[in-house]
Parts: C-alpha cells; sequence; structure tokens
C-alpha cells in the first residue's frame, strides 16, 4: 500500500500513515515524502508501534518502507540488492587513516569510503566522530559517495559537529548522539573500524 504525503503538513503524514497501517492486517506501507521532519515524525510514529521500517532518499524525496505484522519484514538491502545476514557497523574516527602523513592518511580515506558501495554487501550503519564528521560535511568526494549509499544507516556525532562548527553544515546522512552511537556498536554483529 502506498501512502504519498509530500507536500503534507504536520501532523498529516503521520495520520495518513497511521490510517494505512490501522487498515492492514499485515504488509508493508510504503510512505512518500519530501520534508526531513515529516520524514523523522513518521519513522518515530513506526518504531512507537513497533513496527520495522527502511528509510532511502533520492533527490531530496524520502521514501519509508514499514512493515506491518509477525511475519511480514523488510530485507535490508540497497538497490542493488547487496544484503547480509549480519549486522555491520562502519566506525570512521578521523578524516584520515593511517599513521605517518596526513595528507595521504585523507587520500586513502576518500579511496576507502568511495570503495564501500563495490563491496559485496554493505554495512547497516556507518558512524562518523571527531574528523570523521569532516568526511560528512566538508569533502565533496566522499560527501557524493555516502549519497550513493542507499539503505545505510549513514550517522555523524553532534557533539563532534558542533565541536568543529560544522552544525549547519551536514550533507548526508543524520545528527546522532552517543548513547545512540553506543547502542549501535553494542548492536551489531561486527563493527569495522577506519
Amino acid at each position: 500500500m502506498n501512502v504519498d504525503a509530500r507536500g503534507k503538513e504536520c501532523p498529516k503524514p503521520v495520520v495518513m500513515t497511521k490510517k494505512a497501517l490501522d487498515s492492514l492486517e499485515e504488509g508493508i506501507v510504503t510512505v512518500l515524502l519530501d520534508s526531513e521532519i515529516s520524514r523523522d515524525n513518521v519513522l518515530k510514529f513506526a518504531q512507537s508501534q513497533g513496527f520495522s521500517a527502511n528509510v532511502s532518499e533520492k533527490n531530496g524525496e524520502f521514501t519509508i518502507e514499514i512493515a506491518k505484522g509477525f511475519t511480514c519484514s523488510i530485507p535490508a538491502a540497497n538497490q542493488s540488492g547487496k544484503t547480509d545476514g549480519t549486522k555491520v557497523v562502519l566506525y570512521v574516527g578521523s578524516e584520515s587513516i593511517g599513521s605517518g602523513d596526513c595528507d595521504l592518511g585523507k587520500k586513502l580515506m576518500d579511496n576507502f569510503i568511495k570503495n564501500v558501495e563495490n563491496m559485496d554487501y554493505l554495512p547497516k550503519t556507518i558512524i562518523f566522530v571527531n574528523t570523521g564528521v569532516f568526511l560528512t560535511t566538508t569533502n565533496d568526494e566522499t560527501i557524493k559517495a555516502l549519497q550513493q549509499l542507499k539503505g545505510v544507516n549513514i550517522l555523524s556525532c553532534g557533539t563532534c559537529l558542533e565541536y568543529f562548527n560544522l552544525e549547519d553544515d551536514l550533507q548526508v546522512g543524520e545528527v546522532t548522539d552517543a548513547y545512540t552511537v553506543m547502542k549501535k556498536l553494542f548492536d551489531a554483529d561486527k563493527v569495522i573500524r577506519l
């Protein structure tokens, strides 16, 4: 079932989503949105009701798939169909990788981030902390690469963004907090640190 809530003001997207879910005993509701606030509100509503949800973004519009029922689930996949049975979290703690020459380290990090989409499966979440937040705010190359990772939850540390005065410069993903970061790391089947 599809719900087109683009252009609708709060609380209409949540109300429309609720009505669609109430009309189903079990199934998937796909909600189309054109506002980050509406996206967040619909996701929070779905989670508060115990439903699983996936969100993707394309050209400033959001698609949220919400699964209702015990036997209904949304595959953890991107549009390329890259799935894996594990919850992999990629933890990026710096804008460069390795020790030694800083410029080389930045170049290596750019290449690592650009090649995530070429892996057999994608991480469930990528977390950026400390100077890693420059990769989601000021580095055009990594921002473009991260925008291609459909279905991947991209999180940047809010405290880090504030520290570097980048709160208004986030280009991809969303702001997160220490509790959410720890929860994602503890819930992960595998954590890869760059």
